[in-house]
């Protein structure tokens, strides 16, 4: 992740989560800043707008000062289309890795996914038949279905559009809007959304997004990070899992809820 600070100091740099400065001058290749952008979050002072402009026309950068951050107006996010979703749950699982969910000026990257089936998947919402409760699973994909858990909402997407299918988002590592995350969790950068309750708690996730079709207020956008590892595991707390594993994430991210593999 690349952010550009109007002003520099250990306060944002941790807030931010900031590895490394990058100081711009006319010499320097933006080639060489994307290759260090692969190995951390990286922080860019005395840029020019002409660097910005140009940097933004392909990359979501953010802008940061003291006030907060927003995404350079330069940039345009390519929100995915609802055919993206219908598709069969497991394949929509793995690819929304790596994508941007954004919401209400928060944006986040997508590093963890579960996906859920109908009445032949014993953890699903869908197995014991349609009901009041659960009847937005069955809507066509790219449609928000939202359920509580321990006094959280968990955020799912339903996929395919003939079967009731569903992908839990579980975690997203922050990436704009980080003052109002910090204010709703008061956590540490790699806690404020590395669980399925957590980010919706951090960018502020209502009931009354239950069986909306993705696209308005909330999006998930394509992003230029596709050069991952992906680990494949067990879904979290399923006593009764099918035998796939059908729990994916971005390997090396250290902002998923549990890293091991099992």
């Amino acid at each position: 992740m690349i952010y550009i600070l109007r002003e520099r100091n250990t306060e944002i740099l941790k807030l931010y989560g900031i590895d490394k400065i990058w100081e711009f001058s006319e010499d320097k290749d933006i080639e060489g800043l994307m290759q260090e952008e692969k190995n951390g979050r990286i922080g860019v002072i005395n840029s020019t707008p002409k660097f910005e402009n140009s940097l933004a026309r392909n990359y979501p950068i953010v802008i940061v000062d003291s006030h907060g951050d927003y995404f350079h107006p330069n940039f345009r996010f390519s929100p995915l289309p609802i055919s993206f979703f219908e598709r069969d749950a497991k394949d929509v699982a793995l690819e929304l890795l790596g994508k941007i969910i954004v919401y209400d000026g928060l944006a986040g990257k997508i590093v963890e996914t579960e996906a859920y089936y109908g009445n032949k998947d014993p953890a699903s919402r869908a197995y014991k038949g349609k009901k009041n409760y659960n009847r937005g699973m069955w809507l066509s994909g790219g449609h928000i279905f939202i359920y509580m858990v321990h006094a959280n909402w968990m955020f799912n997407i339903t996929t395919d559009g003939e079967e009731a299918q569903a992908v839990l988002i579980r975690s997203v590592e922050p990436i704009a809007g980080l003052k109002k995350m910090y204010e709703r969790r008061g956590k540490r950068l790699k806690e404020l959304c590395n669980g399925p309750g957590k980010w919706t708690r951090a960018f502020g996730i209502k009931k009354e997004m239950n069986e909306e079709s993705l696209g308005g207020e909330i999006f998930i956008a394509q992003s230029p990070w596709n050069e991952f590892k992906v680990a494949r595991a067990h879904r979290i707390g399923v006593r009764n899992d099918l035998e796939e594993p059908l729990r994916f994430f971005i390997k090396d991210s250290q902002y998923v809820s549990v890293r091991k593999i099992s």
